[in-house]
């Protein structure tokens, strides 16, 4: 036989019910792509057999009926452990909290209203601003602006009629 034989895929195919004119007219006449497909056929079978099996040997366990009476313990398990999560936090979070403050008193930070300026520091820094802002501004046209990305949204139009026939 000189035709090659069928691929992995062709083979899937066939044994999920798409297979092909050609790879029907091939397996036909190939015993070694039948012996293939064959295989696969009764390692399958033999899967399906012994899951059945384990399941139908499988005894099946009742739920224990609910016990009303373990519910209250349930809930006091609940708050013992919301208890000591909180007596956790609290152990670990104010020395934590404390070390913070302290810390931040020895940086020496110093209260907004001590930061007054002079008038003559304020006009200083407006002037720095406005050479940094004029040194900023180029002539140079913007991607923001080109695109018009600040136009606001746009209905969508549909095309001229003389671009829609050319």
């Amino acid at each position: 036989m000189t035709q090659a034989h069928l691929s992995e895929e062709d083979l899937d195919d066939v044994l999920i019910g798409l297979g092909k004119p050609e790879s029907d007219a091939h397996l036909v006449e190939c015993e070694i792509c039948r012996n293939q497909l064959e295989e696969f056929r009764s390692g399958v079978q033999v899967f399906n057999q012994a899951s059945l099996a384990w399941s139908e040997a499988r005894t099946l366990k009742a739920r224990p009926p609910f016990n009303r009476s373990k519910a209250p313990q349930t809930v006091y398990a609940f708050v013992g452990w919301a208890l000591a999560a909180a007596v956790l936090l609290l152990t670990i979070g104010v020395p934590v909290w404390r070390h913070d403050q302290r810390h931040a008193l020895n940086r020496g930070t110093v209260p907004v209203e001590a930061l007054d300026d002079s008038p003559a520091q304020i006009a200083q820094d407006n002037d720095l601003l406005r050479s940094v802002d004029e040194s900023l501004n180029t002539s140079e046209a913007s991607p923001i602006s080109e695109y018009h990305m600040l136009d606001g949204p746009q209905p969508h139009r549909k095309a001229k009629q003389e671009l829609r026939h050319q």
